[in-house]
């Protein structure tokens, strides 16, 4: 009997212990809705702001979508997405120097690492094309 006891508990502990790394592909922190407030960077240099809500961007992490409502009329800010619903997906980061852990990737292109806090999301390609999007809640 006891060394039933000993082989289920056992088994229980091992079944804990399992990491599925779908759980890290599966980040709630980006769930909601951003608005994006500033988009700088490429070898051009730009750094074009907006004001909070002219563009937003709801990502749902059931589904692994984001949806833009893009209201920017300015033709000459760089707004990254025109509105309607992409894909994204979260990948263990292979980009070198690895900077952070996970990388984001919206409708295909990877836009590398990102940061969250309770009210802002900052996405970064960290490179010297790449653009860096600034969001608040």
């Amino acid at each position: 009997m006891k060394k039933i006891q000993l082989i289920c508990l056992f088994a229980i502990m091992i079944l804990l212990g399992c990491n599925n790394d779908d759980d890290n592909r599966n980040d709630t922190s980006l769930r909601g809705v951003w608005k994006l407030i500033e988009v700088n960077g490429t070898i051009a240099g730009i750094r074009d702001q907006f004001e909070p809500g002219v563009i937003q961007w709801n990502f749902n992490a059931s589904n692994h979508t984001f949806t833009v409502v893009n209201n920017n009329t300015d033709e000459s800010k760089q707004d990254i997405f025109e509105s309607g619903t992409y894909n994204y997906s979260i990948s263990n980061n292979v980009m070198t120097p690895e900077t952070c852990a996970r990388s984001l990737s919206l409708a295909g292109t990877n836009y590398g690492c990102y940061i969250t806090t309770n009210t802002t999301l900052q996405i970064n390609q960290g490179e010297a094309d790449g653009v860096i999007l600034k969001f608040i809640r």
